[in-house]
């Protein structure tokens, strides 16, 4: 049976829906940014009736979040009124008008706000994350409680009395044992450990837990996480070469031309001035030199960093690869890439805000993306105004940018686990005792195939 939210979503063209998500997502930015002020001591007492108000629309001044977000997606603003209409009438958003002061005059300022109907819609379309039910730790406590675990049976010195009140204080009784510092593992808190982990993964999957029952099966092998970390530092190496020779070349540059001064009364001053001349000449050829082997190095080392994130992103959609499998695959993949290999689009893996973010930055990457119109001034980057290197051509800007996407997804095996997350200790017992065919095998797998659960427990 079709839930409230999901038949909400479903009753929505692709146009609501893009409106719908890119609403939420500034929802839940401004939400996040609230949470992380009153965890650095800076608290507001407006009410979120007030501050969840997100401006769509406000003429007379730069393109708002909400319409560069809109524009990226090729989606422009002729339409935004009836379609927040509709969001409007299907119950998902409210819509207000006002009247503001701007830099070009009085203006009217399209604002809109999402309700509790509209939230649930679309972590129902987008498949979410579930929220986490009553008593279940939050984000800050689980991740603290996996630090514990990993050093059990030592201690961690954490500070702040938001640890103690999360693992010590509130829980009854205590998954942690210590005050002011030095915390340990409690046995409440093993136990809350083993059999929520399952839980725990889906709810948080960007967390790097350890299973509590195989520590083999860490999705996202310590030696993967070395590969990647050198492909990107490779990367990053390279921008901070090809940005050392641009600087030496344009101090160079400005040093050649300077005027010669002649000095009728000193042949000597004369003579040395023009000898600094040419020598500034020379380190600006050899300047430009050394800026366009860094560029050379750049593109290959990007070239490298997109084919391994795309092998461990593969590997974390089809779950067919593990450990040192992996970590050589990955391995080869950056060596093809060095070599100039084309890329292949990226797999499906049935989560449309990860399947639309990867399509979209592989479309752009490859140069098959086509724009009803040109981007807006806003949106066009300029880094010659900042003193900084000619931009990259387009394809190898466009792969850095797909590899970061993919990065962002499968940092620390996250989407691995979201996509094929292993069965609770308790689950397995009972599917155990029950003498049913495939009793034991774990969640996600059937007859050794990878299947995409995603329902929540």
């Amino acid at each position: 049976m079709v839930g409230k939210a999901q038949a909400a979503w479903d009753a929505l063209n692709e146009r609501q829906r893009l409106y719908l998500t890119v609403l939420y997502d500034e929802d839940q930015a401004v939400e996040a940014e609230r949470q992380q002020d009153a965890a650095n001591g800076y608290y507001d007492n407006t009410p979120a009736s007030e501050w969840r108000w997100v401006d769509v629309v406000s003429p007379g001044a730069k393109l708002t979040s909400v319409q560069r977000r809109l524009t990226v997606h090729d989606v422009r603003d002729e339409g935004a009124g009836s379609t927040l209409q509709a969001l409007q009438r299907h119950g998902l958003i409210e819509v207000r008008e006002e009247i503001r002061e701007g830099p070009r005059g009085r203006s009217k300022t399209v604002s809109a706000k999402l309700t509790r109907a509209g939230r649930a819609a679309v972590r129902a379309g987008t498949k979410e994350a579930p929220r986490r039910r009553r008593g279940e730790l939050g984000q800050f406590a689980w991740e603290r409680l996996v630090r514990l675990w990993k050093a059990d049976p030592g201690t961690v010195s954490i500070w702040g009395a938001m640890t103690y009140d999360a693992l010590v204080g509130r829980p009854n009784p205590p998954l942690a044992e210590g005050r002011s510092g030095d915390y340990r593992i409690t046995e409440a808190g093993r136990e809350h450990y083993r059999t929520r982990w399952a839980r725990y993964t889906e709810l948080y999957p960007d967390v790097a837990a350890p299973n509590p029952d195989d520590a083999a099966a860490d999705p996202w092998p310590t030696a993967l996480v070395k590969v990647l970390q050198a492909l990107r530092r490779a990367v990053e190496r390279a921008h901070q070469a090809r940005s050392a020779a641009h600087r030496r070349r344009e101090e160079a540059l400005k040093d050649a031309q300077a005027p010669i001064r002649c000095d009728e009364t000193d042949e000597h001053s004369t003579e040395w001035h023009v000898l600094l001349i040419e020598q500034a000449r020379t380190r600006v050829e050899m300047a430009e030199g050394h800026e366009a082997q860094a560029t050379t190095t750049l593109e290959v080392a990007i070239r490298a960093y997109v084919h391994g994130v795309l092998r461990a992103y593969t590997a974390s959609v089809q779950d067919d690869l593990f450990d040192a499998a992996l970590v050589d695959a990955v391995t080869t993949a950056a060596d093809s890439g060095r070599r100039g290999a084309d890329i292949e689009a990226p797999v499906r893996c049935g989560l449309p805000r990860v399947d639309r973010a990867m399509q979209t930055a592989y479309a752009e990457a490859t140069g098959t993306r086509e724009r009803r119109r040109a981007l807006p001034k806003e949106m066009v980057s300029d880094l010659s105004r900042f003193g900084g290197p000619e931009p990259l051509p387009r394809e190898i800007a466009g792969l850095e940018d797909l590899a970061r996407t993919a990065t962002s997804y499968i940092a620390d095996g996250a989407l691995r686990r979201e996509l094929h997350p292993p069965a609770a200790p308790e689950a397995t017992t009972a599917a155990a005792g029950s003498g049913a065919e495939g009793a034991g095998a774990p969640r996600g797998k059937v007859g050794g195939a990878a299947v995409h659960d995603r329902q929540t427990p």
